[in-house]
């Protein structure tokens, strides 16, 4: 048994073909089925079979594939060891999170951990949370930060809780009749456009817990529009308050944030950190994640 087989055998339970394996390896099918091959003779198992569905594995593989792909995994880790205590850590690091989340504990532990670790390079994205887990599980980032959710498949991420919290807001432009209040049910809301963030997850809560259908005027990803749509009177929002730390148009009396009374708007969120057991970057992020507080 060798690592290139477990490399090869890794790409065709992924892909669940040989052919397109081969492909995104840049080696030959035969390659790859003769290193399958050699394997399987050695550990006198039939791994995989073809079928209409594709190279899928066996009886005997179903058991036996994950017990090499634990040793795929635990060669690649000490592989990567090797080369960050040979020299400093170097590389890429992509990550996606919520908003909110950047403007308070990230900026900090960046810093530190830039300052012992130069050659990290950051690229950072903000989604909403489905956007978020989305990228992490497709592996087009390595590290995500999430609002806290059920819908995490923890055989395939590993979860870390983040020390942070935050509460919901309705915001409104002060002109707004709706500035008179000091909190608000979303009942209190009928017939006023929403401009929400993101594409799912505001909209889908909206739709959960609202007694009518909510109009909603558009979406953006874009924090920064939707504030000054609303200063426009275009319509209102619901941000968190993290969103919403040092606001200069709040501060500058522009905007208004409402306390929402409604569930689960009046639950604080908590966030969570996730990324895949088998991210390439996987010792970059682990490290990254020892300078945060997180259980």
């Amino acid at each position: 048994m060798n690592f290139e087989q477990l490399l090869y055998i890794k790409n065709v339970l992924e892909h669940k073909s040989i052919t397109i394996a081969a492909q995104k390896l840049f080696v030959s099918q035969s390659a790859i089925s003769q290193a399958i091959t050699a394997l399987e003779k050695e550990l006198q198992i039939k791994l995989f079979q073809r079928s209409r569905q594709g190279t899928i594995p066996t009886e005997d593989g179903k058991w036996m594939l994950p017990k090499l792909m634990e040793i795929y995994q635990k060669t690649v880790d000490i592989k990567q060891e090797v080369k960050n205590r040979q020299s400093d850590l170097f590389g890429n690091l992509v990550i996606a999170t919520v908003p909110g989340v950047f403007m308070t504990i990230l900026p900090k532990t960046f810093a530190k951990f830039k300052n012992i670790h130069p050659r990290i390079n950051y690229k950072i994205f903000e989604s909403d949370n489905p956007k978020v887990i989305e990228r992490v599980l497709n592996k087009e980032v390595d590290l995500g930060f999430i609002a806290k959710s059920d819908e995490i498949n923890e055989e395939i991420l590993h979860v870390r809780t983040l020390p942070i919290s935050s509460n919901y807001y309705l915001i409104v432009n002060t002109h707004s009749p709706y500035a008179l209040f000091q909190q608000i049910s979303l009942k209190d809301l009928d017939n006023t456009s929403f401009i929400v963030y993101g594409y799912e997850y505001f909209a889908n809560l909206m739709h959960r817990f609202s007694e009518r259908e909510p109009h909603i005027l558009f979406s953006s990803y874009n924090s920064e529009v939707i504030k000054k749509s609303v200063i426009e009177g275009l319509g209102v929002s619901i941000l968190s308050d993290l969103m919403l730390k040092d606001d200069p148009y709040i501060a500058g009396g522009q905007l208004k944030a409402i306390k929402l009374t409604d569930s689960p708007f009046d639950t604080p969120v908590t966030y969570s950190l996730i990324y895949r057991k088998d991210c390439p970057n996987k010792m970059i992020v682990e490290k990254l994640i020892s300078f945060l507080k997180v259980e």
